[in-house]
């Protein structure tokens, strides 16, 4: 029987404990938080479970390479035991509303189909309850780097840019954990270029590859699949051109699976986002304002700026600091907004970023920010909360942040 040790005991963690007994295993557990001892348990186990956030400097991974111990996380893990099909869905930006957008319209075709992966229900979570299901899985780069026999039947890698460079020890190991999630794929599968990124073509994998840029035609407002038109651009309630592509990744996947166009476009026109992603929160004054705490890169950042108008942008922004560089948004983000208002670790190096100009001021605090940004907003500006950061400077997660400015925002406008 081989034994386990499950390090890190988030929603994952035990989930993955869980697993583990249910099938019988000899599990150990535990977690830095609580003060474990990792010593006391790695000369017990033939394979180690990691947390997605333990990085590949914390000493028990490098411990673990030295003893030649396997090292995987809990979707792999999950996968070993599942005995059904998984739609996989990376990138930098956009996995959340994608992975959902697919659920729900693979939902319609198939009545066993399950939500799961990073930031949601693990997959060890769908195997205990139904091992034969279908799993659509947002698959983070920390999640990619430990698989070694995930194998996605259908898969789709959005987009790439700079990000986690506080968890990788460089962007080509943060590159390779994403093509390493469909490096096992067969000849049978599917795989979706959404961008004609040199990083995304050429991603490892024997599958059928869909190239979006090539196979898809918007025309007088459809959108065209090899022919077939899947919706119209005005079914879709979600604001951008970034979401416009998410849209049409999820409708060519959940088509390539048999689901009906009207399906499809059932779908989009009663989804309305996910919350705390280009979220309208309030109307007031004229002004509109809108919560997009789930936006934790730069990249993420220039897609929800690039869905305003130039001039309109009142923007807070800003928060931990991932090492990223923000010098590339300069040239935007003086188009765009009127004023910049920046928070977090990453506030001066953000103004500095941006060209420093009168128009973009550093404040200590969200509720500061939110403050100046209603005393500076006239009717037809749009208050954008986009932090281009992640949370972990002033918040437990990018939720607690986005709840947070709503409240704020509604105690304010008295909404």
């Amino acid at each position: 029987m081989k034994r386990y040790l499950v390090w890190g005991l988030g929603k994952s963690g035990r989930a993955a404990v869980q697993l583990l007994r249910e099938k019988g295993c000899e599990v150990y557990s535990g977690d830095d938080a609580r003060g474990d001892r990792w010593e006391e348990f790695i000369d017990l186990v033939d394979t180690i479970v990691l947390s997605p956030g333990i990085p590949p400097r914390h000493p028990l991974w490098k411990e673990a390479l030295r003893k030649e111990i396997e090292v995987i996380g809990e979707l792999e893990l999950a996968w070993r035991f599942f005995k059904g099909r998984t739609v996989a869905i990376t990138g930098t930006d956009g996995k959340s509303t994608t992975t959902r957008l697919i659920y729900l319209m693979l939902s319609k075709k198939f009545p066993k189909t399950y939500e799961a992966g990073n930031a949601g229900t693990p997959l060890s979570e769908v195997v205990l309850k139904d091992p034969g299901a279908l799993a659509v899985v947002e698959v983070s780069s920390f999640q990619g780097k430990t698989l070694s026999t995930f194998r996605p039947v259908v898969g789709a890698f959005l987009n790439f840019s700079q990000d986690h460079l506080d968890w990788h020890p460089s962007m080509e190991d943060y590159l390779l954990s994403k093509h390493n999630i469909f490096r096992r794929q067969r000849e049978e599968d599917l795989f979706v270029e959404v961008l004609d990124q040199e990083e995304i073509l050429r991603t490892p994998t024997e599958a059928r590859r869909i190239n979006l840029r090539r196979e898809v035609e918007i025309r007088n407002g459809e959108v065209l699949f090899q022919g077939e038109k899947l919706f119209e651009t005005t079914d879709l309630n979600l604001r951008g051109e970034h979401n416009l592509r998410n849209a049409v990744t999820a409708s060519v996947i959940a088509r390539s699976m048999g689901v009906p166009a009207e399906a499809i476009r059932e779908t989009l026109q009663s989804f309305r986002g996910l919350p705390f992603r280009m979220e309208l929160v309030a109307t007031f004054g004229g002004v509109e304002i809108y919560n997009d705490s789930k936006s934790t890169t730069p990249n993420s950042l220039k897609v929800a700026l690039e869905s305003f108008p130039d001039q309109s942008v009142i923007l807070i922004a800003g928060g931990k600091d991932k090492g990223a560089d923000f010098s590339p948004l300069k040239e935007l983000v003086q188009r765009k907004a009127k004023f910049a208002l920046l928070i977090g670790e990453t506030r001066e190096a953000m103004r500095t970023a941006f060209g420093g100009g009168s128009n973009i001021k550093t404040k200590n605090s969200l509720e500061d920010a939110i403050d100046e940004a209603l005393h500076l907003a006239r009717s037809g500006d749009f208050i954008l909360f986009s932090p281009g950061c992640s949370s972990f400077d002033m918040f437990s997660s990018y939720v607690e942040r986005g709840e947070v400015f709503n409240r704020l925002v509604i105690e304010r406008c008295k909404l």
